[in-house]
């Protein structure tokens, strides 16, 4: 590799500035960026809480206010933008819908309108909820950039319209990255997976899961450098798929992270989403794959982490 080029491409997209970037998935985005020797700017709406449980200060920016939008894009000059904050709890998007469309939506409008304005590359997570889960996976493959996203949820309808509110941009500096159920090291003030299932199992309590909903889980840090490796071989104006090393049920999950942090999984109660009362948000698999993402890192080689290798890491 060429040393030279390759210092080079790493200045242009050193400063990432992270939308809620003090949540589970920014916080641990943001710690992979510091390991690769780059600068995320981490902003979040909430300095006063965040400030008082993290024991930093995050930069002030409201999605929903573009003058916010503005005064920090010209205050903290980032090279690039990762657009991570939104209302991501399917089951409180479904009992306020008017809400996720207005941070989901009107929220990623803002952003990609002040990108263009400030000509700065875009980086959109999306998710494998724009699916419906009801594709055969096992008989026709996983869900490719190909399959046309059909969600029945009201998150991923609203992640579908902010999609769509990228696509349609003149400015063609943008990539979106749908990624699978995130997991990562514990954020003590974000709500994060496995975290929230093994915290219960600690103190004794039973914690349902399912056995008959299929996800490709990704590792946070695995989610981060595929971005890193897109912006640096200049893929934009693409949509790409970034799951994790295998196909697995919630409750599989959860023992194997168990089965390395040593935790009691005696009071797992696994059952089918079927049984659980009024559950709203029934998608049975997602599975996404990653052939195009694989395809089109070329300038740094992308790999996914074997499940039991990130737990490992996420313990130390």
């Amino acid at each position: 590799m060429n040393t030279e080029h390759s210092s080079h491409k790493q200045a242009l997209f050193s400063r990432i500035l992270i939308t809620g970037g003090m949540g589970f998935f920014g916080w641990n985005a943001a710690n992979h960026f510091r390991r690769q020797g780059l600068t995320p700017i981490i902003s979040s709406s909430s300095l006063a809480r965040y400030s008082a449980q993290a024991g930093e200060t995050p930069v002030y920016l409201n999605i929903l206010d573009r003058i916010s939008i503005e005064a920090c894009l010209r205050q903290y000059a980032p090279t690039v933008i990762l657009h991570a904050a939104a209302f991501s709890a399917p089951l409180a998007c479904e009992k306020d819908p008017a809400l996720a469309h207005e941070v989901n939506v009107v929220g990623t409008q803002n952003m990609i309108a002040l990108a263009a304005e400030f000509d700065i590359p875009f980086v959109f997570i999306s998710t494998d909820l724009v699916f419906n889960g009801e594709k055969d996976v096992l008989q026709s493959g996983f869900y490719t950039e190909a399959d046309t996203p059909d969600a029945d949820i009201v998150y991923g309808k609203t992640k579908i319209a902010a999609e769509r509110c990228i696509q349609e941009q003149v400015f063609g500096k943008w990539i979106i990255l749908r990624s699978a159920l995130m997991f990562g090291r514990r954020v003590e003030w974000a709500n994060g997976f496995p975290q929230f299932a093994v915290d219960l199992l600690k103190s004794g309590k039973p914690t349902t899961l399912f056995t008959d909903q299929f996800r490709t889980p990704a590792y946070i840090p695995d989610i981060a450098e595929a971005m890193i490796c897109l912006l640096r071989d200049g893929r934009f104006g693409e949509v790409y798929h970034c799951g994790g090393a295998e196909r697995i049920d919630r409750v599989s999950f959860v023992q194997r992270y168990c089965a390395v942090a040593s935790v009691d999984i005696s009071n797992i109660n696994a059952c089918i989403m079927d049984d659980v009362p009024n559950y709203t948000t029934k998608v049975r698999d997602v599975s996404l794959s990653n052939e195009k993402l694989l395809r089109n890192t070329t300038y740094i080689s992308w790999q996914v982490t074997p499940f039991e290798t990130a737990f490992r890491e996420m313990l130390l």
